[in-house]
């Protein structure tokens, strides 16, 4: 009787060392687990911060291209009011004196030739013109 039962205290024994075995790698697995747990959440909590600071950032951006392109369409419609206005006065503008359209060429750059083929100029007005009105020679 002494032996069936030796060997079942034994068998016992080895069953219950073994569950102590594998409680303790189950408490030192869970316990490692928390420990990764805290650190993703960590994590994770502040790539949600960083996220939340890009939304802001961008809105903020957004916000001011939008201000940016209402001034550039601004800028547009008085450049076009501008060019406008320009236009009309050139079409009503009628010229002071008869040579003001010539005087215009030569400061354009025009050589006496121009000025005696297109404005019907002689060439003692053409020359005069360009040397009262012409742009400097440099030394």
């Amino acid at each position: 009787m002494n032996n069936p039962l030796m060997i079942a205290f034994v068998i016992e024994s080895v069953v219950i060392v073994f569950m102590l075995l594998v409680i303790f790698w189950l408490v030192r697995t869970q316990l490692q687990l928390k420990r990764d747990y805290r650190i993703l959440s960590d994590v994770v909590h502040g790539h949600g911060n960083d996220i939340a600071g890009l939304c802001t950032a961008a809105l903020t951006v957004d916000s001011r291209i939008t201000a940016v392109d209402r001034q550039i369409a601004s800028s547009f419609e008085r450049l076009d009011d501008l060019a406008e206005s320009v236009a009309e006065a050139e079409q009503n503008e009628q010229p002071a004196h008869p040579y003001s359209l010539d005087i215009r060429k030569v400061r354009s750059g025009a050589s006496v030739n121009e000025l005696m083929q297109n404005s019907g100029l002689s060439h003692d007005e053409a020359a005069l013109l360009i040397r009262l009105h012409g742009s400097k020679p440099q030394p």
